[in-house]
């Protein structure tokens, strides 16, 4: 196991395993009888690693783990699991609903992992339920799914109100939500997926569709670009998610290689690949490890791996600049290089806003042009030379 790390998350990382064999429970119990551990960072980085279940699965076969820590991590287990099956079932009752009025579909993310891919789906903490339907057949989805107790949230309602057309085009997604007994269920309603941005790359439900033999290799592409490259490979479960969608699958590895070469993605691949031969010790093709061990990996693997010791994701426009330069350095070839640039900046400057004016939503579609940039100019200006409480009256809600 790679050094460096603190003690709680080389424990996260060695309980990422199915079953636990004798050598390996031998150098964890010798592990921790070694360092010991701070219980309540453990838990909370398992928490945010989403690795409760693993860390429970493994820890109650070994000696001297507090009573009270496996009892609180079993609970949350517990909830956990029933989460996912409620999810689940949510989503197979969507995905008939769809069915029945003719909308193509396909899970994506979360319930799709743990329905296909995890050997328990009790072992993949879900969030959202994400589906990913074809443009056209958006709107109609989004009235089917209203007529069905579900409710667009305020951002997206107001996308909705002012026209459909502009929600397609300036959104790649809605998310609704449907109360459920004092809690409710979320689903992320995908009609493209974006890589980087929307000017770079968008897959498309069709993509899928119109590659049925290469179902597998599309999934990996769609979860690199956004464990990847969207999230910075932030989490550990989502390099067990490329491991368990790779493990004991047939790969047609030329044409995965050359689909993610294509779009810059390659190099961002072979970190989550080089991280599962780690921690998984998913064995690779002799031509693959040598692509593994051939590119220089170590800047960006240990950017990432040292923000697995924090709790909190990088948001807002700290993570948009991060993505930037994660990208930038994963990339070997100049015009991909010259596109990353381009469209980074086409991406910021013609991009649709929405403002929020007391209680009003004000709706500045993309096709404003360079007006859209003059009024995000302004309220900039008022928030930070016009209003000294440093609250923003008109802070924007969109992207």
């Amino acid at each position: 196991m790679k050094s460096g790390h603190s003690p709680e998350l080389m424990v996260l990382l060695q309980v990422c395993t199915i079953n636990l064999s004798a050598d390996r429970k031998s150098k964890l119990v010798n592990y921790i009888a070694e360092y010991p551990l701070n219980w309540e960072r453990l838990y909370t980085l398992a928490t945010w690693h989403r690795l409760t279940p693993f860390l429970y699965r493994t820890l109650q076969d070994v000696p001297d783990i507090p009573e009270g820590f496996l009892t609180r991590i079993q609970n949350d287990c517990r909830l956990s699991a029933a989460d996912t099956l409620l999810k689940l079932h949510e989503y197979h009752q969507v995905a008939t609903l769809l069915t029945k009025y003719g909308i193509e579909h396909m899970a994506y993310k979360g319930v799709f992992f743990a329905k296909n891919c995890y050997p328990d789906s009790s072992l993949r903490v879900c969030g959202d339920i994400d589906i990913l339907i074809g443009t056209k057949d958006a709107p109609k989805a989004i009235r089917l799914l209203q007529l069905h107790k579900y409710h667009l949230n305020q951002l997206h309602t107001s996308y909705w109100n002012y026209d459909n057309h502009s929600l397609l085009d300036d959104l790649p997604e809605v998310s609704l939500f449907k109360p459920f007994f004092g809690h409710h269920f979320d689903i992320d309603l995908h009609w493209s997926i974006v890589c980087f941005n929307k000017h770079y790359k968008s897959f498309q439900l069709s993509d899928s569709l119109s590659h049925p033999t290469f179902a597998t290799e599309l999934h990996i592409v769609l979860l690199v670009t956004h464990h990847g490259l969207t999230n910075l490979w932030q989490r550990i479960y989502y390099i067990n998610d490329l491991y368990f969608l790779l493990n004991d699958k047939v790969i047609d590895w030329t044409w995965l290689l050359q689909t993610l070469r294509q779009h810059g993605l390659e190099k961002v691949f072979l970190m989550g690949l080089l991280w599962c031969h780690q921690i998984w010790e998913l064995p690779l093709p002799d031509s693959v490890k040598a692509l593994v061990d051939g590119n220089n990996l170590k800047s960006l693997l240990v950017v990432c791996e040292r923000k697995w010791e924090e709790n909190q994701a990088i948001e807002g426009s700290n993570l948009v600049v991060k993505q930037l330069i994660f990208f930038t350095k994963a990339q070997t070839q100049f015009n991909k290089l010259l596109k990353i640039y381009g469209t980074f900046l086409t991406s910021r400057v013609f991009r649709a806003s929405i403002f929020k004016i007391g209680k009003r939503m004000i709706y500045i579609p993309e096709n404003w042009g360079f007006i859209t940039i003059f009024i995000r100019a302004t309220r900039s200006l008022y928030r930070f030379t016009l209003s000294p409480s440093g609250v923003n009256p008109a802070r924007e809600q969109g992207k």
